[in-house]
């Protein structure tokens, strides 16, 4: 066999594998931009869309409740076909009315939008999608993200509101807030910090005045929100007391003097 006959064979070869490699790779879908196990964070009572990107030629988006390298089979939440249709799935319960999922393509890219409405502390976990490309050829991609809820500050125990107080007795005041992150807490009076804490903090007066009267304010802060409470303090002098019976030892007095 002559070489250049050689050397027409070897390109005829390649260019039939060529043709073989092609149509796969034109069917291949991979992400674009993906969360990679990161952390995405929502607040307790509201809304939270989780986004990604893809190359074309994606048949199918599922998003579900994470397990292993996959989605749980029991927590399947929104699957779109390739139209961008919503197909019926066994959602779980807990989830019923509150997800949903969009899905919009163009000639070389795409994006999925997928909505988690009224968020619940129960909802904090890892969610993952899953992309089957048109070819059957190609194996599906995963990506997954983990859902962290924050909840707003709540002051959960506070002394009385109006509190009186005897002067000169000893007296410890507490405020205790619940809340994710853990809030820090403090009391404020007149514009300046008392005290403060992580979850609970405790106003101390070992022998409370006249000078420690007036409202004082408990509040709860963390990053997702601020929460406070007022508690007026008031404390009874003793001198009271005493000039309550000033008038009788007065009269006592000038009755001897007789």
């Amino acid at each position: 066999m002559s070489l250049a006959r050689l050397v027409m064979t070897s390109t005829q070869c390649g260019i039939c594998l060529a043709l073989l490699i092609i149509p796969h790779a034109v069917g291949q879908a991979q992400f674009t931009s993906s969360y990679q196990g990161g952390t995405v964070t929502g607040l307790v009572g509201s809304s939270v869309t989780f986004t990604w990107t893809f190359s074309s030629q994606v048949l199918s988006i599922l998003w579900g409740l994470k397990k292993d390298h996959g989605i749980d089979d029991n927590g399947k939440l929104v699957l779109l076909d390739r139209n961008g249709s919503s197909l019926s799935l066994p959602v779980p319960r807990s989830y019923i009315g509150r997800v949903s999922g969009r899905r919009h393509d163009d000639a070389s890219s795409g994006q999925a939008n997928f909505t988690l409405s009224s968020i619940t502390k129960h909802d904090e976990r890892f969610y993952a999608c899953m992309i089957a490309p048109v070819n059957v050829l190609y194996p599906s991609y995963y990506d997954s993200v983990y859902l962290l809820v924050e909840e707003v500050p709540l002051i959960t125990h506070l002394t009385a509101v109006n509190t009186s107080y005897n002067e000169g007795n000893p007296v410890n005041i507490t405020c205790k807030a619940t809340g994710t992150p853990d809030p820090d807490v403090r009391w404020i009076h007149k514009g300046q910090l008392k005290s403060s804490g992580s979850k609970t903090a405790h106003l101390t007066f070992n022998t409370i005045s006249k000078a420690d009267l007036g409202i004082y304010t408990c509040r709860a802060n963390n990053s997702a929100g601020r929460t406070e409470k007022e508690l007026n303090i008031v404390v009874n002098c003793e001198c009271s007391k005493h000039l309550l019976f000033l008038p009788y030892a007065k009269a006592e007095i000038l009755a001897r003097r007789m």
